[in-house]
Formats: structure tokens, C-alpha cells, sequence
């Protein structure tokens, strides 16, 4: 209810306005899930007025719940949040959740791959080889950008949370590297 659509964000500081970058990306990668559950299936008119959908009013009205002082989910609200709140650290629980539930709904609304189940019999039809430069690629940019997601959740660096944020960058290591030894 207050600040809405950066309502008196003229007065605001140039911090300010890259936490409102760095929650937009929040808010993209949200939207960005469901891409990957309708790949090949959603046409690209649907797809943008889903994403300006997510993006502009689902994904930061739940943010809003979760992360706001004022939030019915937030622990930050001492007085009113639900069951005490929940801690949702760089986003795990903000941006999967809508993201993951978007995409089953979408998945859902879009149907299977045209192709991808044999016709006579339903059985499923084995999709060709894909890019492995490109699947190494794009997995290098997604680490890459995860430190900034994790380790630029803390919100600042002082003497104070750099023992903090070198741990959560080791633990983004070590968890990228577990996945890949799956």
C-alpha cells in the first residue's frame, strides 16, 4: 500500500533504485521458469502478456507478502505474520514457488509437445541430442549469474557480513558442483 508502482522514488537514492534493478531480476527469473515448462508450445503474444503479468503484478505481490516488514508471511513482521513468519533467503522460496506453480499451471494449459508421444500407442518418443557447447554455456551463465542472486542478497558488504557472504559464495560453489556431479 505504500510506494506503489515507485510512487516518490524521485526523492530516492541511487541504492534505491538498484534494489529495485536487483528485484526486477528477481521478478524476470520468475517469469523465466515457466519459459522452460512451455518451450516450443506457448505462442510468443501469450508468452509476454504472461510474463508482464507475472513480472508486474503476481510475482511482487507475493515479493510484497513475503519480504515487506508489513508482510502477512514475513518474519519481519513481528506483529501480524502468519505462524511467525518465513525467512526466504536470495529468493528461493518467492521466486521458485510462483515460478514453479506458473509453470505447472502453464504446463498444464499448453498440453505435451507436439510430437513428443507416439500417436497409436502413447508412448513417448525419444527427443534428438541437443547442443552440449550450448548446454555447457548456458550452464556457466546461470552459475555465473547465481552469485550475484546469492551472495548480492545480503544487501551490502561491510566487515560485518563478509564472513557471511564468503560462505554463501562457497556454498554456491559447492552446490553447483554437487549438481554437477549428479
Amino acid at each position: 500500500s505504500s510506494d506503489l508502482m515507485l510512487a516518490g522514488a524521485g526523492e530516492s537514492t541511487g541504492p534505491a533504485w538498484a534494489l529495485v534493478f536487483f528485484e526486477f531480476t528477481f521478478a524476470a527469473a520468475s517469469s523465466t521458469i515457466v519459459s522452460g515448462a512451455v518451450a516450443e508450445r506457448a505462442q510468443l503474444p501469450a508468452y509476454l502478456f504472461f510474463t508482464s503479468l507475472i513480472t508486474g503484478i503476481i510475482y511482487p505481490t507475493i515479493a510484497h507478502w513475503v519480504w515487506s516488514p508489513v508482510g502477512w508471511l514475513s518474519y519481519l513482521n513481528k506483529k501480524d505474520a502468519l505462524l511467525g513468519g518465513v525467512i526466504d533467503f536470495a529468493g528461493s522460496g518467492c521466486v521458485h514457488l510462483t515460478g514453479g506453480i506458473a509453470a505447472v499451471i502453464g504446463a498444464a494449459i499448453t498440453g505435451p509437445r507436439t510430437g513428443r508421444f507416439d500417436q497409436a500407442t502413447g508412448a513417448v518418443v525419444p527427443m534428438p541430442g541437443h547442443s552440449p557447447v550450448l548446454q555447457v554455456l548456458g550452464t556457466f551463465i546461470l552459475w555465473l549469474g547465481w552469485y550475484g542472486f546469492n551472495v548480492g542478497s545480503t544487501m551490502t558488504i561491510n566487515a560485518k557480513l563478509a564472513p557471511t557472504a564468503g560462505r554463501i559464495h562457497l556454498t554456491t560453489t559447492l552446490g553447483a558442483c554437487g549438481g554437477g556431479m549428479c
